[in-house]
């Protein structure tokens, strides 16, 4: 197909190449295959012409490459598009399509660069989005339906309301998922869409790429369904490639080494993976855990190894989740976190009788940055937290030897590196502050009603306890500035999972232990 339309058309191909290889900054390449007059002196319909309509964007760095892969990837979607259709008009119930022509998409597809891809997704959704003549059609019929009240006509025109409500390019999405490594592929055109969403570089409408990023997660969140994933321990003996993907995407504590690995995967450790029986090699979200005979307040016992020889505690009472890590940004959103932490706990359970704590020791992201921001915002009086009491205002002015109405801006100077450390009064003086101030950001501070910062939010919802924050419990520098070093366990009592999860998903209320709630 690609040959006989650049042989057809060589001057529109010369033009559409020269327009191609351009490389301006925010420069929008566009070319249209019309049906009619598009050689010079030739008239009338060609059945070879396309039907394209495409637009895209060039990268200032580099020029797109030949257009015969663009001409390549449109001309199999529209081939697949017109079976579509016309089963549709002759209102079959499903049509087939050759996985060949399945397989080309994909492989035309995947050989573009991002941009290239942008402006295909782009024409995607431009050309088979919603029809909205078609819904506006379907939207008439079913007035009339709900005005003559005929329950079986009625049904029928919200079955096609229904339809019409589906974009095309779902039908193309859907076939793909059936080809062998095909949910792997839609994993990755996901990823695509949200990375270019997120792009500052491409001149592409964003709403319109978010629209098919929910498109998409809708598609992915049936073949990801919890019933279909395969709960795997990851040992030392697993594969290589699969030992790989779990150190590159451990996200919370980097994994430094293959040693650094190995002793994670220890006789006194578990490290658990969620995987689908489509990506048998795709690690989708990992789990990992210590075995220990208390409830760990600090994340260096855990994860530093260089001055420590590990041995296998035959007995532990307690099972602490210090990591947990998706690998997969194409199936953003889609939860597997929750259903991993109650299988893992059931896991445990069966293999050491007498673990009966369960807790995580978590980091706590966003509580630096909410902090400095508080604090900056009580300088101005604007802030509805006073981070300090009058009493500590007091004794920091003296200090720091500076006016109360300048302590807020002076704490804010001093937080901006670990130096204020080294003076004990004032290191002692801080750190009540920052632990009170941690608990209140953890306990009370919402977004839309539940707990802002991300991490709390997804255990409150598991169903664990806010149960202790730890000072100084992750001394890097990572950890400092994310939250001042501080980390937080979040405790899971197993007769009381459903009964907090529920508490907090339906009245949005937090349950804390006694010495959180004492800090507030």
């Amino acid at each position: 197909m690609c040959s006989r339309l650049l042989q057809a058309f060589p001057s529109v191909v010369h033009c559409v190449s020269t327009r191609f290889t351009r490389t301006l900054t925010d420069f929008t390449v566009k070319f249209v295959c019309e049906r009619d007059n598009c050689v010079s002196g030739r008239a009338g319909r060609n059945p070879i012409v396309g039907r394209y309509r495409y637009s895209g964007i060039v990268s200032q760095s580099r020029a797109l490459s030949t257009p015969a892969k663009q001409y390549e990837i449109l001309s199999h979607i529209e081939q697949v598009m017109t079976t579509f259709q016309d089963h549709k008009i002759h209102k079959f119930q499903s049509f087939l399509v050759s996985d060949d022509a399945l397989v080309r998409i994909c492989d035309a597809y995947f050989q573009l660069e991002l941009n290239e891809r942008a402006a295909v997704l782009s024409w995607l959704c431009a050309k088979y989005g919603v029809q909205h003549n078609e819904l506006l059609e379907a939207c008439e019929i079913l007035q009339k339906c709900i005005n003559n009240r005929k329950d079986a006509t009625l049904l029928l025109a919200e079955s096609r309301m229904r339809l019409q409500l589906e974009p095309l390019y779902n039908q193309i999405f859907k076939l793909i998922g059936r080809l062998d490594n095909g949910v792997k592929h839609l994993v990755d055109i996901r990823h695509d869409v949200e990375t270019i969403a997120k792009s500052k570089v491409a001149n592409i409408e964003v709403e319109q790429f978010r629209n098919l990023s929910n498109h998409l997660k809708a598609i992915l969140s049936l073949w990801f369904s919890v019933g279909l994933l395969q709960l795997k321990r990851i040992t030392w003996e697993t594969p290589a490639d699969i030992l790989e993907k779990v150190g590159k995407n451990e996200l919370v504590h980097q994994v430094r080494s293959w040693l650094d690995l190995k002793h994670r995967l220890g006789p006194d450790r578990r490290c658990y993976a969620f995987f689908h029986s489509s990506m048998p090699r795709e690690p989708l979200v990992m789990l990992h855990v210590a075995l220990t005979d208390t409830i760990s307040s600090d994340i260096t016992s855990i994860v530093d190894y260089s001055n420590m020889q590990v041995q296998s505690n035959e007995q532990p009472t307690t099972a602490i989740f210090y990591s947990i890590s998706s690998t997969q940004n194409g199936l953003q959103g889609i939860d597997f976190g929750i259903h991993l932490i109650r299988k893992v706990v059931e896991e445990i359970s069966k293999e050491f009788s007498t673990v009966n704590q369960f807790s995580s020791l978590s980091p706590i992201p966003q509580f630096r940055s909410w902090f400095m921001t508080q604090l900056k915002l009580t300088a101005k009086s604007k802030s509805e937290h006073v981070l300090l009491l009058p009493s500590e205002v007091t004794e920091l002015s003296a200090l720091l030897n500076v006016s109360k109405d300048s302590v807020y801006n002076s704490v804010w100077t001093i937080l901006q590196d670990k130096a204020w450390k080294n003076d004990d009064t004032l290191h002692k003086l801080l750190k009540v502050i920052l632990v009170r101030a941690c608990a209140h950001y953890l306990h009370n501070v919402k977004h839309r009603g539940f707990a802002f910062d991300p991490v709390a939010n997804f255990h409150f919802r598991n169903g664990a306890m806010l149960w202790r924050i730890n000072y100084n419990a992750d001394p890097s520098i990572k950890g400092y500035e994310a939250s001042f070093g501080l980390m937080v366990n979040y405790r899971y009592f197993l007769n009381d999972i459903t009964s907090y999860s529920q508490k907090y998903i339906l009245q949005q209320k937090v349950t804390a232990s006694e010495s959180v709630l004492q800090l507030i």
